[in-house]
């Protein structure tokens, strides 16, 4: 049982739901992550730039980043 309950769209503060329909529209999806740390919004904006500053910093090649990005899903469960 989860300790938080994952966020919908009509249960999520108005500024999560901005973030949630662009990833939506984005992915077809909206990930897990993002219903869980939406509960907290200054968290989730603070894990969006971080995951912009990655893409954006051009130090990883972006073959080898998405590379990683499956390597990593991959130890964590996650199919693709």
């Amino acid at each position: 049982m989860p300790r938080l309950p994952e966020l919908t769209m009509e249960t999520a503060d108005p500024a999560v739901q901005e973030w949630m329909a662009g990833e939506e529209g984005a992915l077809g999806t909206i990930l897990n992550p993002t219903k869980l740390m939406g509960h907290r919004p200054p968290i989730a904006q603070a894990q969006e730039v971080l995951r912009q500053s990655i893409d954006e910093s051009d130090q990883i090649e972006p073959q080898l980043r998405y590379l990683v990005y499956t390597f990593v899903a991959g130890r964590n469960g996650c199919p693709f």
